[in-house]
């Protein structure tokens, strides 16, 4: 092979590795540890545009890892300003790992040739875990750095073999600090390729003492100076490093024995499926378009055993590949990630064996000419005209592909989960003032907060309240509307029935309420509204929307109140007493209101459950319905108005299960769909925007979908 062509491999094998890691950060869904990696480099940015260098090293989150990892994809965090959320930096932090995975292809192409490297670009497992938000990339490409550094080193003729010495142990304790697992399984190997390159350097000094004492004095400032290179890249240990080393060790000890890991309940052979069998392609098809070759490549290592161990420069492949295999089936947890300390030994293991098989089958073809015979050679253009096609085909999916994935930035759904959010739909959302999230659900009310650390997962409280159809909060606590009646929330978890008996009517339904700035709580029930004054007095309303059920209210800054019932919209004046209702005759219409919103313009929207969005400009009502083109559906289920102006509106489709979400900014309509964003489809029924300006959606059967706006 010429230096052209070989230097037309080690480019395409390293473009094939970028494009394959590329379309498994777009396409690959959000994996069970991402959100606590993300979480920590949301975390860390946190803690550095504040300037707090200490919180750094004192950080308590996800300690059982070295930071290293994670403080690389805190740069990406940085680099994203006020956009950094959950979903942006998930994203960023993917091709980070992306950029670091293929940096590994690129070190082994130069260090071993292009097909050991080809091999470790196609190797399904590890395509997985070098383009999501693991810690695995980082410390892959490092080790590939260390073993191509110490290989140098122990060549006969190589120059700077000291210092080529010295750049592995820099490179492996810069592994050992972003993932050290990495360290403990290849520990034996890497000591058998540091004794092998400090072999050839006594080679090279035949005068020079170099006795047992003269390797392990050498071979202890190696470790000495990759423990050093760890302690400095790992802020946690800058403080207290015996206390906290230790106490890193007692988190794996109990961790072996913890929920997880007995949950998973993966035998101890476990290990040798993940490298025997391609679990990614079984997981993500939709991903890994392609066979993985991944247990070819394990049966080929094992046929390349013999042969490496008779060479002495690759013996350090068997005892990496034996070693590191005995230390994973040893090891109680046995994720699939771990496997990928095995990786590098097994391509380089391989590559001999498929250089000989390709020999082999040339020499054969040369003689029998097996070639010219089985295989067409089309013309030039054909394979011109393949290309285009392929080209046209591949943009055209990858463009689709990419205006998914940025239309998925900042959204993320909260699914029904055993001790978090209930199974069924979310009537009402109520962001707290304290910065938790209150949620009526089927079974009751449920409310969200935050965790303290981002690893951690969050804490709900649950309160059994029955169906929540409505929740406010004023100074006197949190209500919630249900059908068991009117309750008052305080400290938290501590609830009494607040139910008014207005007219003398005991088993009054509320519907709806809304809160006024004031502490005023007005209500919509069965039979016409209600209010209640900051001072606890209640005053029923029959007059709201003629005395029938009341569906929805809507405050209007200038002083009035909308209520809305079936076929009737009411305005009551408090301050003058005055009332004013709209119907059919009025140019309403007749179908029920979900909800009312007054704008910052003073334009009353009105959402109607079959006839549309209605809108009262102070003199007449006007329709936007699909008959217009304006919306996708006329059942409109919730409004909301952003503190930016913009009009949030949720719609059921006709006749089947599912919905739309759309936005106004005053000019143009937006629909969300599944297609373009991260909505689900799933029929919106409450809207609200938290303190850190996430818009949360509560839907009929998807759970709680949140957005962050300014995205």
């Amino acid at each position: 092979m010429n230096a052209s062509s070989s230097r037309g491999w080690l480019i395409g094998v390293i473009v094939l590795a970028a494009l394959l890691r590329l379309w498994a950060a777009l396409a690959l869904p959000r994996d069970f540890d991402e959100p606590v990696y993300v979480g920590a480099a949301l975390d860390y940015a946190r803690i550095i545009r504040q300037g707090d260098w200490a919180g750094v090293i004192d950080y308590p989150g996800n300690r059982q890892h070295p930071a290293l990892a994670k403080l690389v994809y805190t740069g990406g965090a940085l680099l994203l300003g006020e956009s950094a959320n959950q979903t942006t930096v998930l994203l960023a932090a993917r091709l980070i790992a992306a950029l670091f995975g293929t940096l590994a292809i690129a070190l082994l192409a130069f260090s071993f040739g292009p097909l050991a490297a080809g091999l470790l670009a196609i190797h399904t497992l590890t395509i997985k875990y070098t383009a999501q938000a693991y810690l695995e990339a980082l410390p892959l490409a490092l080790a590939v750095a260390a073993i191509s550094a110490w290989q140098r080193a122990g060549l006969p003729a190589t120059h700077y073999r000291r210092s080529w010495l010295w750049i592995g142990a820099v490179a492996w304790g810069l592994a050992t600090a972003a993932k050290m697992s990495y360290a403990i399984v290849a520990l034996p190997a890497m000591v058998a390729l540091a004794l092998a390159a400090l072999r050839a350097e006594a080679t090279a000094q035949p005068r020079a003492r170099t006795g047992w004492v003269w390797y392990a004095r050498r071979l202890a400032e190696l470790v000495s100076l990759a423990l050093l290179v760890f302690a400095l890249a790992n802020p946690t240990i800058w403080r207290e490093p015996v206390t906290r080393l230790g106490a890193m060790a007692g988190f794996w000890t109990a961790y072996t024995h913890g929920s997880e890991v007995q949950a998973a309940a993966y035998p101890w052979y476990q290990p040798l499926i993940w490298v025997v069998t391609a679990p990614a392609v079984a997981w993500h098809p939709e991903v890994f378009f392609f066979p993985g070759p991944d247990p070819w490549l394990t049966l080929l290592a094992l046929i390349g055993l013999p042969a490496a161990w008779r060479d002495p420069q690759r013996r350090y492949l068997v005892v990496w590949f034996v070693s590191g295999l005995l230390i994973l089936l040893w090891w109680p947890v046995k994720w699939p990630q771990y496997a990928l300390t095995l990786v590098i030994p097994i391509v380089l293991l391989v590559a001999p064996v498929l250089g000989r098989i390709v020999t082999w089958l040339r020499d054969l073809n040369e003689y029998w000419g097996w070639s010219e015979i089985m295989f067409l050679r089309p013309p030039r253009y054909a394979w011109i005209a393949l290309a285009l096609l392929v080209g046209f085909i591949a943009t055209v999916y990858g463009t689709a592909l990419v205006m998914v994935t940025l239309g998925s930035i900042g959204w993320n759904t909260i699914k029904p989960s055993a001790g978090g959010l209930p199974p069924g739909a979310i009537y009402a959302l109520q962001p707290l003032r304290d910065g938790r999230v209150a949620i009526g659900s089927e079974t009751g009310l449920v409310i969200w907060q935050a965790p303290a650390v981002s690893e951690d997962p969050p804490r709900w409280t649950r309160l059994p309240l029955g169906r929540v159809y409505a929740l406010a909060e004023t100074g006197a606590g949190l209500w919630a509307a249900s059908n068991r009646g009117l309750a008052l929330v305080t400290n938290g978890s501590n609830w009494v029935w607040q139910t008014p008996t207005l007219g003398g009517q005991r088993d009054l339904l509320v519907r709806t309420m809304v809160a006024g700035s004031d502490g005023t709580l007005w209500l919509g029930t069965s039979a016409g509204g209600a209010v209640r004054q900051p001072d606890g007095r209640w005053q029923p309303l029959p007059q709201a929307a003629r005395g029938g059920l009341v569906l929805a209210i809507g405050l209007d800054p200038a002083g009035a109140v909308w209520f809305g019932g079936l076929g009737v919209v009411s305005r009551y004046t408090p301050a003058t007493g005055v009332w004013q209702h709209f119907d059919r005759a009025d140019g309403f219409g007749g179908a029920g209101v979900s909800a009312i919103l007054v704008d910052h313009n003073g334009i009353v929207w009105v959402a109607t459950l079959g006839e549309g969005l209605a809108q009262w400009d102070g003199t007449r009502w006007e329709w936007l319905t699909t008959a217009n083109r304006q919306l996708p559906a006329q059942t409109i289920t919730t409004l909301l108005e952003t503190a930016s102006g913009e009009l949030w509106v949720g719609a059921a489709r006709p006749l089947t299960t599912g919905g739309f979400l759309l936005s106004y900014d005053g000019r143009t309509w937006r629909n969300f769909l599944p297609r373009d964003s991260g909505f689900t489809g799933a029929e919106p029924l409450a809207l609200a925007v938290d303190q850190r300006r996430v818009l949360w959606i509560g839907t009929r059967t998807d759970g709680v979908i949140t957005y962050q706006l300014g995205q």
